[in-house]
C-alpha cells in the first residue's frame, strides 16, 4: 500500500528538443525568453495565466483505487491506531530545543505533519482500499518520526534495525511459502494476485539495503530514519499481502490453481504486444515526424510523442523485472495496450486534420473538459470489468497533477511554455478512452475466450 518502488525507476534519455523546452519552462519564461524565441522561432504568443488558474479551480475527477477483496474496517483501523500510537510517543511537532539541528527538525516535522494528515484522510477516502492506503502511509510516516526521535534519544540502535530487517524478511518468507495462485474466476484472481505480487515486490525492495547503508545509519539520524521506515514499509506490505490473500481465500466457493491460466495469458499477451510493437515507429525527439502531414509541434503532437514513449517503454519492460510478476503481467498488459491504442487513435486524429492545438485559455479548458468526459465514459463503460477498474485510476489521476501545475499560473504565460502541460490533458483523454477496450481484450484472454 506504499508507493510502488518500481515507479521510481528512470530511463536514460538524451536532452532532446522536448527536454530542452521543458527545462526552459522550468527555469522561467523571463530568464530564457530570448534564447527560447531564437530556438523556436516563437512569436511570443501568450495566454492569461490567471485564466488558466481559474479554469482548474474546480475539483478534478478522481477514480478511486479498488481491489476486489472485502477489506474490513477493523483492519484499516488497526493501521490507523498504530500510526496514532507512534505519534503519541513523540513530543512533536519538535522545537529548536528538542532538535537543535534545523535540517533534521524540518524533516521530522514534515513527516509528523504528513502522518497526521494521512490519519485525517482515512475517513474521507472513497473506497476501503484507499482508506487502507492512507492508514498505512500514516503508519510508516509516524514510524519514521518515532525511530528517528528514539535514535536522537539513544533509545534505538543499528543493531535494532538489523534485527528488524531480519525479522521482516522471515515474515515475508513465511507468507510466500504458503501463498499460491488460487482463485475461482481467473479475472478476479489475476487482479487480486497482481496486488499481492506488488506488495511482495515492495517488501523485497524495501529490505534490499546492504550492510554499508547500516554503517552510514550509525552516524546520521536521517540515514537511520530512512532505513527504519523502509523496514516498516516492508512490514506493512507483508501484513497487507497476507491480509488480502486470506480474505480472498475466505471468499472463494472453491479454490482452483490459476497458475497455468496466468502463464498461458502472459505468453499470449506477450506475443500480441510483440506484433503490435512492430507497427510502432521508433521514439524520436521530433514528434512531428510521427504523423504523415506537415504540422507544427502542437499540444496534440507533443501528446503523441508522450504516448509513444510510454508505450515503447512498457513494451521493453514487458517481463516486469524480478518475480513475482505472473498475475501482474495481465494487468500490466492492459495498461500497455492502452498506451498503444491511444497512440494509434491520436495519430489518426491528427492525420485526419485535427491539430489539437491551443492558443487561448479556452482551448486549454476544452482539452480539460474532453479529458473529464473521457474519464466519466470509461468509468461508466462495462467493457473490461475488474481489469479496467484496476487500470483506469493510473491514467485518470494525471489530470489532477496537471491541474496542480496550471493552478500556479499567473500573468502572461507563453503558449510554448504551457504546451507540455496541456498535452497531459490530451494523454488523459486518449488513454481513458482506450482503457475499456484494451482491458476487455485482456479479460478475454484470461477467460480463454481469445488465445490467438
Amino acid at each position: 500500500m506504499n508507493r510502488d518502488p518500481e515507479r521510481s525507476r528512470g530511463r536514460g534519455l538524451g536532452l532532446g528538443r522536448r527536454q530542452f523546452l521543458a527545462l526552459t519552462g522550468a527555469v522561467g519564461v523571463s530568464s530564457l525568453a530570448g534564447c527560447a524565441d531564437r530556438v523556436l522561432g516563437s512569436n511570443r504568443e501568450t495566454i492569461d495565466g490567471d485564466a488558466l488558474a481559474e479554469l482548474v479551480a474546480g475539483d478534478a475527477p478522481m477514480v478511486p483505487k479498488t481491489v476486489p477483496v472485502d477489506i474490513e474496517a477493523s483492519f484499516v483501523d488497526e493501521q490507523r491506531a498504530a500510526a496514532k500510537s507512534k505519534l503519541d510517543d513523540v513530543p512533536g511537532p519538535f522545537d529548536e530545543e528538542q532538535i537543535p539541528n534545523g535540517v533534521i527538525r524540518e524533516r521530522l516535522n514534515g513527516e509528523y505533519d504528513a502522518a497526521r494528515e494521512s490519519v485525517r484522510a482515512v475517513s474521507d477516502a472513497e473506497t476501503p482500499y484507499e482508506r487502507l492506503g492512507h492508514a498505512t502511509r500514516a503508519r510508516t510516516s509516524a514510524h519514521e518520526v518515532l525511530t528517528a526521535w528514539r535514535a536522537i534519544e539513544s533509545e534505538a540502535t543499528v543493531a535494532d534495525l538489523r534485527e528488524a530487517q531480519s525479522a521482516v524478511r522471515d515474515q515475508a518468507d513465511a507468507f510466500t511459502s504458503r501463498w499460491s495462485y488460487v482463485g475461482d474466476g481467473p479475472v478476479r484472481a489475476a487482479v487480486v494476485h497482481a496486488e499481492i505480487e506488488r506488495e511482495i515486490r515492495g517488501v523485497r525492495n524495501w529490505l534490499s539495503f546492504r550492510e554499508r547503508a547500516l554503517d552510514h545509519a550509525s552516524r546520521n539520524v536521517l540515514d537511520f530514519a530512512d532505513l527504519a521506515v523502509d523496514v516498516e514499509r516492508a512490514r506493512v506490505d507483508v501484513a497487507v499481502a497476507s491480509y488480502l490473500y486470506d480474505r480472498f481465500r475466505e471468499s472463494l466457493a472453491a479454490e482452483r490453481n490459476r497458475r497455468e491460466r496466468f502463464e498461458s495469458t502472459r505468453e499470449t499477451l506477450r506475443d500480441r504486444l510483440g506484433r503490435r510493437s512492430e507497427s510502432l515507429p521508433a521514439e524520436t525527439d521530433d514528434p512531428t515526424s510521427l504523423v504523415d502531414r506537415e504540422i507544427d509541434e502542437t499540444v496534440g503532437v507533443v501528446a503523441l510523442g508522450d504516448l509513444l514513449r510510454d508505450a515503447q517503454w512498457r513494451i521493453e519492460d514487458v517481463d516486469g523485472g524480478d518475480a513475482p510478476h505472473l498475475a501482474s503481467a495481465a494487468v500490466d498488459a492492459a495498461a500497455t495496450f492502452t498506451y498503444v491504442r491511444a497512440f494509434e487513435r491520436l495519430r489518426e486524429r491528427i492525420e485526419g486534420g485535427d491539430d489539437v492545438a491551443v492558443g487561448t485559455a479556452e482551448d486549454v479548458a476544452a482539452l480539460r473538459s474532453e479529458a473529464i468526459d473521457a474519464i466519466a465514459a470509461a468509468r461508466d463503460a462495462e467493457a473490461g470489468g475488474l481489469v479496467a477498474e484496476a487500470t483506469l485510476p493510473q491514467f485518470a489521476r494525471e489530470i489532477q497533477w496537471t491541474d496542480d501545475r496550471f493552478e500556479r499560473s499567473s500573468g502572461a504565460v507563453a503558449v510554448s511554455s504551457i504546451r507540455w502541460d496541456a498535452a497531459k490533458y490530451v494523454v488523459v483523454a486518449e488513454t481513458c478512452r482506450a482503457v475499456p477496450t484494451a482491458s476487455a481484450d485482456v479479460v478475454a484472454v484470461l477467460r480463454g475466450e481469445s488465445d490467438a
